[in-house]
């Protein structure tokens, strides 16, 4: 069968695929960035390009819906700069890495684990990286002195099979072909990771000798190419938890053929070694404090220490508090809303400062936080008509309102947000919110026994805690006792880089955690249905006024 060329503009990329091939499937193939948080179903209608065969003007279509049937050139929206968290807080971490120098200068390795042997011209380097769904970052340090020499960042290439790890599954899970397409993204990323901190450090990527890497249950079983049935399925459990210490070799990272890679220990169910790790650089201990960690994305994991009671979670909060399934919903990059308040009128803060082209989490719940301020939506999701808002509200915001073909709320000229991204976000946050109860009601706590709420990850770093409680996420805990901590397991797998010693710690935490599998917990089910309403103090508030 003959083959049809394509081409993608601006890139200037080409390919030959047979005919019926998607576009999505082409550009999937060259690697192309296509906005598709659905992972080419046609769910989100995200994935538009301009198709330009040279018997007509083009027309603007969704790439995994259109099949290729004749040669012509594929024009794909410019996409802005990704933001990626890489830092975080921490104490300072102390030097004390897996390898010792033997009398005849040979290097060991404490676990027992075989090492090359190493000529000593060059010190022994280290790389913790932090896989996460979204957003891969690594960490290039010196194993003996402790010294930082680089830091790298990228997006996860499996975006390219959707935004979040329930899509990821169900992809690999068609076959082994595609378990392996989603693989082979996954080792690209971590083997571009390598090289781009030993290029930004002027070292020879062969000096890297024990890599650290920390990430969700899904994302570590498809690196060790573990099963992933037990994933799909109630009680949703890994295959295994590990620790895992594995040569570059057995994995793949051939940009780094000498190294020792440790996986530490996965907790139990979708919650991963990068929420120990974030734990371990929180100062979650056997002590007298009770701490709450929360880090919200596609899949949000709490988990708490209260004295020497450990416990986990993760809720199924879906892509809207990251963009996904949201009309005008993106990942946080340039020409995406991040921030948003209401007066007299809407101002919308642009990542980069151009024009929006979209909106992201924190932009979200900022502007739901507004609009429930305001009273333009009531405690049920339901945004109101111009004829219900109070006499208060500008008439510039009442223009911003409209109700065909649905209800929505303009933000800027072009973006708005829709009844059914209201809807998105009202299960979203419910989904976190009724998990944040089932911890606290298992340790037998209120919210106000909580000593520190740490918020981790980059919707936690970037969000204003205020509007998260204005709109029920944070369950009532006290914003005095909030603290945004960022990348928290980027900064947790450095602490197991650097000292073997917070190694083992992080894997006897582990022993002590209880988790709890939320979907087979009854709990759950009633909590999150008493959650999907937003808080209605302001909405009430604005409807019945105090006497004055």
């Amino acid at each position: 069968m003959d083959k049809i060329e394509i081409v993608f503009q601006p890139m200037g990329k080409s390919i030959e695929v047979s005919p019926g091939t998607t576009v999505f499937d082409a550009a999937r193939l060259l690697g192309i960035d296509l906005a598709a948080p659905c992972g080419g179903t046609g769910r989100c209608g995200k994935c538009l390009v301009k198709v330009l065969p040279s018997d007509t003007e083009g027309q603007w279509v969704l790439a995994c819906q259109t099949p290729i049937d004749q040669a012509g050139t594929v024009e794909v929206p410019a996409s802005g700069e990704l933001v990626i968290l890489a830092e975080g807080h921490a104490q300072g971490i102390p030097t004390d890495p897996a390898f010792v120098v033997e009398k005849n200068g040979e290097l060991k390795h404490r676990a027992g684990v075989f090492v090359e042997k190493f000529e000593w011209d060059d010190p022994p380097l280290g790389l913790a990286v932090d896989i996460g769904t979204t957003t891969m970052v690594s960490y290039l340090y010196d194993l003996f002195s402790g010294k930082r020499l680089a830091v790298a960042s990228l997006r996860n290439g499996q975006y390219l099979y959707g935004a979040d790890v329930i899509s990821r599954l169900s992809h690999a899970l068609t076959g082994e072909a595609n378990y392996q397409n989603l693989r082979s993204a996954l080792v690209a990323g971590l083997n571009s990771l390598a090289l781009s901190c030993a290029q930004e450090a002027q070292v020879n990527p062969e000096q890297i000798r024990e890599i650290v890497m920390v990430g969700n249950t899904p994302m570590i079983h498809i690196l060790l190419q573990l099963p992933l049935h037990g994933l799909a399925n109630a009680p949703f459990q890994p295959y295994a938890k590990g620790p895992f210490y594995k040569t570059a070799e057995e994995l793949g990272l051939t940009a780094v053929p000498k190294a020792v890679c440790y996986l530490p220990p996965l907790i139990g169910g979708f919650v991963g070694s990068d929420a120990l790790a974030a734990c371990l650089a929180q100062g979650f201990s056997w002590s007298d404090e009770t701490k709450l960690l929360v880090d919200i994305g596609t899949n949000g994991e709490i988990l708490l220490q209260k004295g020497a009671k450990f416990l986990a979670a993760s809720a199924p909060a879906g892509p809207a508090l990251e963009g996904g399934n949201i009309k005008h919903g993106m990942v946080a990059r340039s020409g995406a809303i991040d921030k948003v308040t209401m007066d007299f009128d809407v101002h919308a803060s642009v990542i980069g400062g151009g024009r929006a082209e979209g909106i992201c989490g924190s932009g979200l719940v900022d502007a739901l936080a507004e609009m429930l301020r305001l009273g333009i939506v009531d405690s049920s999701g339901r945004i109101q008509g111009v004829e219900e808002l109070s006499p208060v509200i500008s008439f510039k915001i009442k223009q911003r309102l409209k109700t065909h073909p649905e209800r929505a709320v303009n933000l800027t000229k072009d973006i708005f947000i829709t009844q059914q991204d209201i809807r998105e976000v009202q299960l979203a946050k419910a989904a976190v919110a009724a998990a944040i109860k089932v911890i606290l009601t298992e340790a037998s706590i209120a919210p106000e026994d909580i000593t520190e709420l740490k918020l981790a990850g980059g919707f936690g770093n970037y969000l204003d805690p205020a509007n998260a409680q204005r709109i029920g996420l944070l369950n009532g805990i006290s914003l005095a006792k909030v603290q945004q901590v960022g990348n928290a397991a980027g900064i947790g797998s450095i602490r197991m880089l650097l000292s073997y010693g917070e190694r083992l710690r992080a894997e006897n935490m582990q022993k002590a955690f209880k988790h709890l599998e939320l979907a087979m917990d009854e709990r759950y089910q009633g909590l999150f249905l008493d959650q999907i309403n937003f808080p209605n103090k302001e909405y009430e508030r604005l409807k019945n006024p105090p006497d004055l």
